[in-house]
């Protein structure tokens, strides 16, 4: 982990990635503090965690995330949400016949969920050269009830949109439906204040709101069948390939824009000035008319040709997550550059070696785990290292020693108090006679949250859980 810049504004609340790539031999969900050390991952939900988030259910905070099989392109997964304890509250599909995609999982206001996903149907491609019978992914979303599972709400792209509205190249899909032609590519969806849906496709460089009502759509944004006038020259309209487009206040949009989708190796010998980028435009739709009020460029002129996110923060700031290149910056709102953090060297960014699809931050959660925070003591060391994975209210640690009485319970006196340090705090061993030792977690208020296994002070303790052993390496690897 590599913070390029840095300002204390961006230390507020925890970071969620789901770090995946040819350099992560275990893709996972993780969360980090504002420092960029580790605070909880789980690698127990493979192959693939996508989407992680912390969404507000019933009035309570829960991690949210997709886990499943990426490997068309889209997902083939099951939809989670753990409480504060990362216990599993929930584990649910979109469909029992439809595959459930992870391009989008939005808890709304109503307590419902908005999912996607993807159906292989048979349609006409003879425009796009393709004879006889023909193939394509069709994109569609669902608006499902969380506690039931039943099925609100349920709009096909193919119902509204003809296959040539495409920019994506068909090449040589769409003649089996082993390889079907993906013309839509939803990859976001939300609700506005009207209870509308607002739809991102993807390979149409188009937004499209859809009516709740009726399903039919009401304005397009952007790509062939554009509906508004750009009062900003163009920029307000001209993005591409893009991702994540979120409903906000005063009839706004905010809007990652790729602008490409070709990879460094497709391209050697192309054009590569594309320059991904945040959008914040103004809509009009009494005047059909839109603006592009604030924009976040790449702070490295780059383009990213997949996934990617903007998230406005409680504070009014933005967060990028820059999607295939592995990083995120967060910007004051009218643009300027607060942080840049890389998760790999920016040298491996088109190689796609760490990515994480979007990135989120959040204030609101309280991590209180129900495991026993982790010791590693080797006595030859002379001091012992304590973590607990997914805690975050842990300001201290306590270490405690014992003597062996024979028949009675062991009596334990705080020797040592350590501040919290970083995701692994190391303490040093007091000087004296003593048998055993553990270590208290303590919160702010000086309250005793959990204590460690007790452990024999000549001996020592070996590492058993093999989570814990990546967490250590994690630390090191993302320092």
């Amino acid at each position: 982990m590599n913070t390029v810049r840095w300002d204390e504004q961006c230390a507020q609340g925890y970071t969620l990635l789901s770090l995946r790539g040819t350099a992560v031999s275990s893709p996972a969900g993780i969360m980090l503090d504002g420092r960029g050390d580790l605070v909880w991952m789980d690698e127990t939900f493979g192959p693939y965690v996508m989407n992680l988030k912390v969404q507000e259910y019933k009035g309570e905070q829960y991690l949210t995330f997709w886990s499943g099989d990426i490997s068309l392109g889209f997902g083939l997964g099951t939809y989670y949400m753990l409480d504060c304890h990362y216990r599993v509250l929930k584990q649910f599909s979109a469909s029992k016949t439809l595959e459930n995609d992870f391009h989008e999982y939005a808890i709304t206001a109503d307590d419902t969920a908005l999912l996607t996903s993807y159906d292989t149907i048979t349609t006409d491609l003879s425009s796009l050269g393709v004879q006889g019978q023909g193939w394509v992914y069709d994109s569609l979303f669902r608006e499902i009830d969380i506690e039931t599972g039943d099925i609100i709400f349920e709009w096909r792209a193919s119902d509204h949109f003809v296959i040539n509205d495409t920019f994506y190249p068909i090449g040589s899909a769409g003649r089996s439906p082993e390889a079907p032609f993906d013309f839509f590519h939803i990859n976001s969806v939300d609700k506005d204040e009207d209870g509308n849906f607002v739809v991102s496709s993807r390979f149409l460089h188009s937004i499209v709101c859809v009516s709740a009502n009726t399903g039919e759509i009401l304005w397009i944004l952007g790509g062939r069948n554009n509906d508004f006038e750009d009062l900003s020259d163009g920029s307000a309209t001209d993005f591409a390939w893009q991702h994540h487009v979120s409903v906000q206040a005063g009839k706004r949009l905010s809007i990652f824009d790729n602008t490409k989708y070709k990879k460094w190796h497709e391209e050697l010998l192309g054009d590569n000035s594309e320059i991904s980028r945040g959008m914040m435009v103004q809509l009009d739709t009494s005047n059909m008319t839109v603006g592009l009020v604030h924009e976040y460029v790449n702070p490295g002129s780059r383009g990213s040709p997949q996934q990617g996110s903007m998230q406005v923060l409680e504070s009014g700031n933005v967060l990028i997550g820059w999607g295939y290149h592995g990083g995120y910056t967060e910007y004051v709102a009218d643009g300027s550059i607060l942080c840049d953090t890389h998760i790999n060297p920016a040298m491996f960014f088109p190689f796609g070696f760490v990515h994480s699809y979007r990135a989120f931050r959040t204030t609101a959660w309280i991590g209180r785990p129900k495991t026993q925070p982790a010791v590693y003591l080797n006595p030859s060391d002379g001091c012992a290292l304590v973590s607990w994975v997914g805690a975050t209210e842990v300001t201290s640690w306590i270490l405690q020693t014992a003597e062996a009485a024979s028949g009675n319970e062991l009596q334990f006196a705080n020797v040592v108090k350590t501040p919290k340090d970083e995701f692994e705090t190391e303490i040093e061993l007091p000087d004296g006679e003593y048998d055993y030792l553990r270590i208290v977690a303590i919160d702010k208020n000086g309250n005793v949250l959990a204590s460690s296994k007790v452990i024999a002070a000549d001996k020592g303790t070996v590492v058993t859980s093999g989570k814990f052993k990546f967490a250590i390496v994690t630390a090191v690897f993302w320092r």
